[in-house]
Protein backbone atom coordinates (compact mmCIF):
# COMPACT_ATOMS: atom_id res chain seq x y z
CA UNK A 1 0.00 0.00 0.00
CA UNK A 2 2.88 2.53 0.84
CA UNK A 3 4.86 1.09 -2.18
CA UNK A 4 1.78 2.14 -4.20
CA UNK A 5 1.32 5.72 -2.87
CA UNK A 6 4.28 6.24 -3.36
CA UNK A 7 4.32 5.77 -6.67
CA UNK A 8 1.09 7.73 -7.03
CA UNK A 9 3.27 10.78 -5.75
CA UNK A 10 5.75 10.19 -7.84
CA UNK A 11 3.73 9.80 -11.09
CA UNK A 12 2.01 13.14 -9.93
CA UNK A 13 5.17 14.84 -9.06
CA UNK A 14 5.90 14.15 -12.54
CA UNK A 15 2.42 15.10 -14.16
CA UNK A 16 3.37 18.70 -12.11
CA UNK A 17 6.44 19.52 -13.65
CA UNK A 18 6.09 18.26 -16.94
CA UNK A 19 2.97 20.79 -17.14
CA UNK A 20 4.83 23.20 -15.52
CA UNK A 21 7.55 23.01 -17.92
CA UNK A 22 5.00 23.03 -21.21
CA UNK A 23 3.51 26.07 -19.46
CA UNK A 24 7.02 27.99 -18.98
CA UNK A 25 7.95 27.43 -22.28
CA UNK A 26 5.06 28.18 -24.17
CA UNK A 27 5.31 31.78 -22.01
CA UNK A 28 8.87 31.95 -22.74
CA UNK A 29 8.25 31.52 -26.37
CA UNK A 30 5.44 34.21 -26.52
CA UNK A 31 7.72 36.81 -25.18
CA UNK A 32 10.76 35.91 -26.98
CA UNK A 33 8.78 35.99 -30.61
CA UNK A 34 6.96 39.44 -29.41
CA UNK A 35 10.48 41.05 -28.43
CA UNK A 36 11.76 40.05 -32.23
CA UNK A 37 8.39 41.65 -33.31
CA UNK A 38 9.43 44.94 -31.51
CA UNK A 39 13.08 44.68 -32.77
CA UNK A 40 12.18 44.54 -36.11
CA UNK A 41 9.71 47.45 -36.07
CA UNK A 42 12.38 49.58 -33.99
CA UNK A 43 14.60 48.75 -37.27
CA UNK A 44 11.85 49.70 -39.71
CA UNK A 45 11.35 53.12 -37.94
CA UNK A 46 14.85 54.04 -37.72
CA UNK A 47 15.26 53.51 -41.11
CA UNK A 48 12.23 54.82 -42.09
CA UNK A 49 12.89 58.09 -40.31
CA UNK A 50 16.41 58.79 -41.89
CA UNK A 51 15.65 61.35 -44.19
CA UNK A 52 19.27 63.03 -44.34
CA UNK A 53 18.53 63.04 -48.28
CA UNK A 54 15.51 65.07 -47.60
CA UNK A 55 16.42 67.47 -45.91
CA UNK A 56 19.76 68.83 -48.06
CA UNK A 57 17.04 69.19 -51.01
CA UNK A 58 14.66 71.07 -48.53
CA UNK A 59 18.01 73.07 -47.24
CA UNK A 60 19.38 73.93 -50.30
CA UNK A 61 16.02 75.24 -51.66
CA UNK A 62 15.41 76.86 -48.47
CA UNK A 63 18.72 78.77 -48.52
CA UNK A 64 18.08 79.82 -52.04
CA UNK A 65 14.49 80.89 -51.23
CA UNK A 66 14.61 82.79 -47.80
CA UNK A 67 16.13 85.80 -49.09
CA UNK A 68 13.16 86.25 -51.06
CA UNK A 69 10.55 86.73 -48.13
CA UNK A 70 12.95 89.10 -46.35
CA UNK A 71 14.82 91.48 -48.70
CA UNK A 72 12.45 91.14 -51.79
CA UNK A 73 14.56 92.87 -54.12
CA UNK A 74 17.92 91.15 -53.15
CA UNK A 75 17.24 88.60 -56.65
CA UNK A 76 15.06 90.08 -58.70
CA UNK A 77 16.41 93.28 -61.04
CA UNK A 78 14.16 95.61 -62.18
CA UNK A 79 14.10 98.47 -64.71
CA UNK A 80 13.83 101.79 -63.26
CA UNK A 81 12.19 103.44 -66.47
CA UNK A 82 9.14 100.93 -66.92
CA UNK A 83 7.40 102.20 -63.71
CA UNK A 84 3.82 102.14 -62.42
CA UNK A 85 2.35 103.91 -59.81
CA UNK A 86 -0.86 102.51 -58.01
CA UNK A 87 -1.50 105.01 -54.78
CA UNK A 88 1.94 106.86 -53.27
CA UNK A 89 3.98 103.62 -54.13
CA UNK A 90 6.03 103.43 -57.53
CA UNK A 91 6.64 100.25 -59.02
CA UNK A 92 9.14 98.75 -61.17
CA UNK A 93 9.05 95.97 -63.65
CA UNK A 94 10.71 92.61 -62.46
CA UNK A 95 13.28 91.98 -65.38
CA UNK A 96 13.88 88.89 -64.39
CA UNK A 97 10.89 87.34 -62.47
CA UNK A 98 10.05 83.60 -64.39
CA UNK A 99 13.99 83.41 -64.60
CA UNK A 100 14.19 83.59 -60.61
CA UNK A 101 10.59 82.08 -59.64
CA UNK A 102 10.90 78.96 -62.08
CA UNK A 103 13.84 77.58 -60.74
CA UNK A 104 12.65 77.45 -57.09
CA UNK A 105 9.00 76.95 -57.20
CA UNK A 106 6.27 75.29 -59.04
CA UNK A 107 3.37 77.34 -60.13
CA UNK A 108 1.31 76.97 -57.00
CA UNK A 109 4.38 77.59 -55.36
CA UNK A 110 4.84 81.19 -57.06
CA UNK A 111 0.85 81.96 -56.96
CA UNK A 112 1.54 81.31 -53.03
CA UNK A 113 4.64 83.07 -52.39
CA UNK A 114 2.55 86.29 -54.53
CA UNK A 115 -0.24 85.92 -52.36
CA UNK A 116 1.55 85.96 -49.04
CA UNK A 117 3.55 89.53 -50.33
CA UNK A 118 0.85 91.00 -52.48
CA UNK A 119 1.97 94.22 -50.85
CA UNK A 120 4.88 94.34 -52.57
CA UNK A 121 3.95 93.07 -56.31
CA UNK A 122 2.05 95.08 -58.96
CA UNK A 123 0.95 92.86 -61.77
CA UNK A 124 -0.38 94.08 -65.53
CA UNK A 125 -0.53 92.72 -68.80
CA UNK A 126 3.67 93.41 -68.70
CA UNK A 127 4.39 91.31 -65.68
CA UNK A 128 5.09 91.49 -62.30
CA UNK A 129 6.45 95.19 -60.97
CA UNK A 130 8.12 95.15 -57.79
CA UNK A 131 7.49 98.24 -55.28
CA UNK A 132 10.47 100.69 -55.77
CA UNK A 133 11.19 101.58 -52.00
CA UNK A 134 11.44 98.31 -50.02
CA UNK A 135 13.64 99.77 -47.09
CA UNK A 136 10.35 100.68 -45.59
CA UNK A 137 8.58 96.75 -46.90
CA UNK A 138 11.05 94.91 -45.06
CA UNK A 139 9.03 91.59 -43.67
CA UNK A 140 12.05 89.95 -41.63
CA UNK A 141 10.52 86.64 -42.67
CA UNK A 142 13.05 84.06 -42.37
CA UNK A 143 15.82 86.27 -41.04
CA UNK A 144 17.72 84.40 -38.39
CA UNK A 145 21.51 83.08 -37.39
CA UNK A 146 20.05 79.24 -36.35
CA UNK A 147 17.91 77.16 -38.78
CA UNK A 148 16.78 73.97 -37.83
CA UNK A 149 14.94 71.88 -40.43
CA UNK A 150 12.53 68.45 -39.99
CA UNK A 151 11.17 66.38 -42.47
CA UNK A 152 7.50 65.52 -41.67
CA UNK A 153 7.14 62.79 -44.74
CA UNK A 154 8.62 62.05 -47.85
CA UNK A 155 8.95 59.76 -50.51
CA UNK A 156 10.15 59.64 -54.47
CA UNK A 157 7.37 62.74 -55.62
CA UNK A 158 7.00 64.72 -52.54
CA UNK A 159 8.78 66.02 -49.30
CA UNK A 160 7.21 67.62 -46.22
CA UNK A 161 8.97 69.16 -43.42
CA UNK A 162 9.03 71.97 -40.97
CA UNK A 163 11.53 74.99 -41.03
CA UNK A 164 12.24 77.07 -37.46
CA UNK A 165 14.41 79.93 -38.07
CA UNK A 166 15.68 81.76 -35.02
CA UNK A 167 17.17 85.15 -34.94
CA UNK A 168 18.95 85.17 -31.66
CA UNK A 169 19.95 88.96 -31.49
CA UNK A 170 16.74 89.87 -31.63
CA UNK A 171 14.63 87.02 -29.86
CA UNK A 172 12.37 86.68 -33.11
CA UNK A 173 11.47 83.50 -34.45
CA UNK A 174 9.80 82.25 -38.27
CA UNK A 175 7.46 78.79 -37.84
CA UNK A 176 6.91 77.51 -41.38
CA UNK A 177 5.87 74.44 -43.04
CA UNK A 178 7.44 73.32 -46.39
CA UNK A 179 6.25 70.99 -49.13
CA UNK A 180 8.71 70.29 -51.60
CA UNK A 181 7.51 68.32 -55.24
CA UNK A 182 9.65 66.43 -57.87
CA UNK A 183 8.16 67.98 -61.37
CA UNK A 184 10.53 66.53 -64.14
CA UNK A 185 13.47 65.04 -62.07
CA UNK A 186 13.75 68.82 -60.40
CA UNK A 187 12.60 69.18 -56.56
CA UNK A 188 10.76 72.42 -56.62
CA UNK A 189 8.85 74.40 -53.62
CA UNK A 190 4.77 74.07 -54.08
CA UNK A 191 4.10 75.56 -50.28
CA UNK A 192 5.33 77.59 -47.89
CA UNK A 193 3.17 78.47 -44.97
CA UNK A 194 4.48 80.87 -42.56
CA UNK A 195 2.82 79.63 -39.08
CA UNK A 196 4.77 82.63 -37.06
CA UNK A 197 6.74 85.20 -36.75
CA UNK A 198 7.30 85.54 -33.17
Amino acid sequence: MKNKMNVIGMITLIFIFTLFYLIANFFLGQKSENKTTIDNNDDAIVEDSSYDKEEDIVNKLYNDVKILYDVVNNKFKVDQENVIIIGDITYKKITNFDEVMNNLFTEKGIKKYIDKLNNYFAYTENGYYLAGNLVSYQTYYFRGDDTNIYITSADDNEINGIIYERWTSNNKNTLATIKVINENGTWLIDDITILSTK
